[in-house]
């Protein structure tokens, strides 16, 4: 079988090709050759486009609690509240006096009735 350059001598210098050339060309560009030495850092190439916007990521967890604030201004009154639930019922107080007016008293009554009865006098 040829080797590389022999065939690259070939068809390069416009000899006429054979079978075999064309066999061995097929068999020898098939295979792969060893293992070149390490070649040198090339210089840094430009910066590419802006990917597309991925997907949100997971809730993070809670902070902790931060420190308190200064205390507020005191807030405007409010408003009037409603009168509340009526209370129990009291204890009896102390027996009264009979309950009967004094003369004076009932004859200034009788003055008061006799008047609205009489409106004209």
């Amino acid at each position: 079988m040829a080797t590389k350059n022999e065939l690259k001598q070939i068809f390069v210098t416009g000899a006429i090709p054979k079978q075999t050339d064309f066999h061995n060309l097929i068999d020898v560009a098939g295979k792969e050759g060893p293992q070149g030495p390490q070649g040198e850092v090339g210089p840094k190439g430009d910066t590419g486009e802006q990917g597309p916007q991925g997907d949100a990521g997971a809730k993070g967890d809670t902070g902790d609690t931060g420190p308190a604030g200064a205390k507020g201004d005191t807030g405007p009154a409010g408003a009037k509240g409603d009168d509340g639930a009526q209370g129990p019922a009291g204890s009896d107080g102390a027996d009264g006096a009979d309950g009967f007016p004094t003369e004076q008293q009932w004859n200034d009554l009788v003055a008061r009735v006799e008047a609205l009865e009489n409106p004209e006098a």
